[in-house]
């Protein structure tokens, strides 16, 4: 069924104490606006139409944010709460416009006959078919309370390492950042100042100070180019992942083979995977649309690619445990915990234990490289900015035999 569409409205009201109010409605009409500020209980004072939707690209709600409202709406089911009662509940509680837009938005189309599960697909870029599918197979078993609040640990424990991923690179790369810009100004500034000093001397040179100074010439004549090239190249491989299928594969092989980070990255990807197999068998999902789901949230096209692979050999007839075998990318201990979950029909609970073993890797991996990253980059700084200083104070160190 194709959702209405809704446009947004800004309108002023006056409450039964006599305050004018300014809020924002969004509705299919200006018709129905005015008949949803009346059932508020609220007397208009003007209404029009706003130039811009607020769930545009742009105006997205956080994860955290829908994070937060899913574990509140599991805690306030869970207390018994009719549906409709906690979006009020919630929405009086929200110091947030656009959640309590999208909790009004949400109540209006369940109020008006809607499932909770379709109201939620009108909102694609807050709740994704993972969450839809498993919110849809709640309301069928009755247990929207306790899905709810698997999903809401789900995103709790994705977000936490993801956070954790985001500190671990950062530190590195800003370091790297200001180690580059450093060299540039010496490069550009403070060794040609050294050159000219050298120039009154008529002596041999260090090799390294040699070194130096013709990479000081190079840069200083070759920057403009250089970095006209590296523009073009990043650009071009931006829009290349952005636009190509062929580039945008290719990044994401690449990133598998990279050393330390390759580790990492695999081992979230199957922590994702599993843990999101975990919750929607739990949930009572079915395993074909459990399986889109979870190779949606990969964030990578090779394990994408592998878990639709799968996805085709189930609906072929093909066992989950031999569909798996055939799939090289997962490792051979996952496919042995599937084929006995399989068997026993203990698969939501394997693949939970499995997800809990590849986010345990995943964090041991972050804690060993947030330990061993500051004498790497005491390292790299000494060798690269440490090296450029002791060239150029090689020939003073030596100024007797130069002289």
């Amino acid at each position: 069924m194709a959702a209405t569409k809704k446009y947004l409205y800004n309108y002023s009201a006056y409450t039964a104490c006599g305050k004018l109010i300014s809020r924002q409605i969004r509705a299919q009409n200006m018709q129905w606006a005015r008949h949803q500020i009346r059932k508020q209980g609220l007397q208009l004072f003007s209404i029009k139409r706003a130039l811009q939707p607020p769930f545009g690209h742009r105006q997205n709600l956080r994860d955290s944010d829908i994070s937060l409202f899913t574990q509140q709406l599991a805690m306030l089911l869970e207390a018994g709460i009719p549906l409709n009662k906690c979006f009020t509940i919630l929405s009086a509680s929200c110091n947030k416009n656009l959640l309590k837009l999208l909790l009004g938005e949400l109540s209006d189309d369940i109020t008006t006959g809607d499932s909770f599960a379709r109201a939620l697909r009108r909102h694609p870029q807050q709740f994704d078919d993972l969450y839809c599918n498993m919110v849809e197979s709640a309301e069928l078993s009755g247990e929207l309370s306790s899905v709810l609040a698997g999903i809401a640990h789900y995103q709790a424990r994705t977000q936490r390492l993801l956070k954790d991923l985001k500190k671990a690179l950062t530190y590195p790369c800003i370091v790297f950042m200001v180690a580059i810009l450093v060299t540039i100004i010496l490069l550009a500034k403070v060794i040609p100042e050294f050159a000219l000093t050298f120039s009154e001397f008529n002596a041999e040179l260090p090799p390294l100070t040699l070194f130096v100074l013709d990479l000081s010439e190079l840069f200083q004549e070759f920057w403009l180019r250089g970095l006209s090239v590296t523009a073009v190249c990043v650009g071009c491989f931006i829009l290349g992942i952005k636009h190509s299928t062929f580039v945008s594969n290719l990044r994401d092989k690449l990133v598998l083979k990279l050393p330390i980070a390759g580790g990492m990255i695999k081992s979230a990807i199957l922590a994702r995977f599993t843990r999101t197999l975990a919750i929607t068998f739990n949930a009572g999902v079915p395993i074909l649309d459990a399986l889109r789901s979870a190779a949606a949230t990969t964030g990578n096209s090779v394990y994408q690619q592998s878990i639709l692979n799968l996805r085709h050999d189930l609906i072929h007839g093909v066992s989950l445990k031999a569909a798996i075998s055939k799939q090289s990318v997962f490792p051979l201990a996952l496919k042995q915990m599937i084929g006995v979950g399989e068997e026993s029909g203990t698969m939501g609970v394997i693949l939970s234990k499995a997800s809990g073993f590849y986010e345990q890797d995943l964090e041991l991996s972050l804690a060993t490289l947030m330990q061993a990253i500051e004498p790497l980059i005491m390292l790299f700084l000494g060798v690269l900015v440490g090296g450029l200083l002791l060239a150029m104070y090689l020939p003073i160190f030596q100024i007797g035999s130069i002289i």
